[in-house]
C-alpha cells in the first residue's frame, strides 16, 4: 500500500511540472513581420511560375515530338509507296517489253491496212505504258523528295541538326526539283554541327551543279559566314562591299537584333539592288526574334515585288507549326497572284496541312488552281484528303 501511494505521488508530480510545458507549447506564436510575408509571398509566387514554365515548356517539348513524328511516319509511308512504285514500274517494263515485240512483229507484217492500223494501235499502246511508268516514278520520287525535305525542316525547327543533316542528305541525293534547297540546308546544318569543311563542300557543290539556281546567292553568303566563323579571314579586295555588309549585319544580328532587324528592315525596304534584298531577306530568316518574323511576314503579303514575295513565303514555310500554317492560308486568301497562290499550295503540301489545303479547295473559284490544290490532296495519305477525294467522287 505504501509502494502504491509513493507511486501515485510520482505521477501527480510529473503531471504538475508538464503543465508549464504544456501551456508553452500552446502560447499564440507572433504573426510574421510584413517584410517577412512579403519574402514568402514572392517565393511562394517564383515557385508557382517555375513550375508552370515547366509544363509548358514538357508540352511544348512534347508537342514538337510529336510533329516531329508525325513527320517521320509520312516519310516512311513515302519511302514505302516509292519503293512499291519502282517494283510496279519493273512490271510494266516487262509488258512494254512484250508489246514492243509484238509492236516489231506487226511492224514486218504491214502487207494491209488491217496490219498497219494494228501496228499503230501497238505503238500508241507502248508510248501509254512508258509514259504511266514515268509518271509513276517521277510522282513517287517527288513524294519521297517532299517529305524528306519536310523532315530535315521540322528537325531544323527543333535544332535537331544531325537529323536534319540527315534527311536534307537524302533529299539532295534524289536530285529532285528541290536539289538545291536541300543541299543548301543540308550546309547550313552541317554549320551548325560545327563541320566547316563539309558545309563548304557542300555550298560548293550548289554553285557547280545549279549555277542559276536562287540559292547560289544565299549559298554564298553561308559560305562567307562559314569562313568566317573558321577563323579564315574575309579579303575586302576580294568580296564585294554588299557581302560584308550582309556578313556584319548577320554577326549583330546575333548579338545585337535590336539594331540590326531596322537596318535589314530598310535594305528590305529600300532602293538596294534586288540581289542585296534577297541576302538581307536571307538574314532575316535566320532570327527567331518575333520582330523578324513580322518583317517576312510584311514581305510575304505586299505585292509590289513578286520575287521577293516569293522568297518571304518560303522562309516562313520554314517555322512550321500551327501559327505557321495558319499564316500561309490566311496569305493565300489576300493574294490575288497565280504564282503567290501556287506557292502557298506547295508549302501547304511539304507541310502535310491536308485540313487548310481541303478548306482552300472548297473556297476556290478559279478552276485552274482547284486543281492544282486537289491534284496535292490526292498525294496526301490523310484523312481530311480521303474525305475531301470522296466527297467529289460522290458529287
Amino acid at each position: 500500500m505504501r509502494i502504491i501511494n509513493r507511486m501515485t505521488l510520482t505521477l501527480a508530480t510529473l503531471a504538475l511540472a508538464a503543465i508549464p510545458a504544456l501551456g508553452q507549447g500552446t502560447a499564440p506564436q507572433a504573426p510574421p513581420s510584413p517584410a517577412q510575408a512579403e519574402r514568402e509571398a514572392a517565393l511562394a509566387q517564383a515557385e508557382a511560375a517555375k513550375q508552370a514554365a515547366d509544363t509548358d515548356r514538357a508540352a511544348a517539348a512534347a508537342e514538337r515530338q510529336k510533329q516531329l513524328d508525325a513527320v517521320q511516319q509520312r516519310a516512311d509511308r513515302a519511302k514505302e509507296q516509292t519503293e512499291a512504285a519502282k517494283q510496279q514500274a519493273e512490271k510494266m517494263k516487262q509488258e512494254i517489253a512484250k508489246v514492243a515485240k509484238e509492236l516489231a512483229r506487226a511492224q514486218g507484217q504491214q502487207t494491209d491496212e488491217a496490219s498497219r492500223r494494228a501496228a499503230k494501235e501497238l505503238e500508241q499502246k507502248l508510248k501509254e505504258m512508258q509514259l504511266k511508268v514515268q509518271e509513276a516514278l517521277t510522282r513517287a520520287e517527288h513524294d519521297r523528295e517532299t517529305t524528306l525535305y519536310e523532315r530535315g525542316t521540322a528537325a531544323l525547327d527543333q535544332a535537331r541538326y544531325e537529323r536534319a543533316l540527315q534527311a536534307f542528305a537524302e533529299a539532295a541525293a534524289l536530285k529532285g526539283s528541290r536539289a538545291d534547297g536541300a543541299l543548301y540546308w543540308k550546309a547550313f546544318a552541317e554549320y551548325k554541327q560545327a563541320a566547316m569543311k563539309s558545309a563548304l563542300e557542300s555550298l560548293k557543290e550548289i554553285q557547280a551543279q545549279f549555277p542559276n539556281s536562287r540559292w547560289v546567292e544565299q549559298a554564298r553568303a553561308l559560305e562567307l559566314e562559314v569562313r568566317h566563323a573558321s577563323g579564315e579571314a574575309v579579303s575586302p579586295g576580294a568580296t564585294p562591299d554588299e557581302e560584308l555588309k550582309l556578313l556584319a549585319l548577320n554577326s549583330l544580328l546575333h548579338t545585337d537584333s535590336a539594331q540590326a532587324l531596322p537596318m535589314l528592315e530598310k535594305m528590305v525596304n529600300g532602293t538596294q539592288s534586288p540581289r542585296l534584298k534577297r541576302r538581307a531577306l536571307f538574314v532575316l530568316s535566320q532570327s527567331s526574334a518575333p520582330r523578324a518574323r513580322e518583317i517576312l511576314t510584311t514581305v510575304a503579303k505586299g505585292s509590289s515585288n513578286p520575287e521577293l514575295q516569293l522568297e518571304a513565303i518560303e522562309y516562313l514555310q520554314l517555322t512550321g507549326g500551327a501559327e505557321g500554317k495558319k499564316l500561309l492560308a490566311d496569305l493565300y486568301a489576300a493574294s490575288k497572284d497565280r504564282d503567290v497562290k501556287g506557292r502557298l499550295v506547295d508549302s501547304l503540301f511539304a507541310q502535310g496541312d491536308a485540313k487548310a489545303l481541303v478548306d482552300l479547295a472548297r473556297k476556290e473559284t478559279d478552276v485552274a488552281m482547284r486543281k492544282r490544290i486537289v491534284e496535292r490532296l490526292s498525294m496526301m495519305r490523310s484523312k481530311e484528303a480521303t474525305d475531301y477525294m470522296m466527297e467529289l467522287i460522290n458529287k
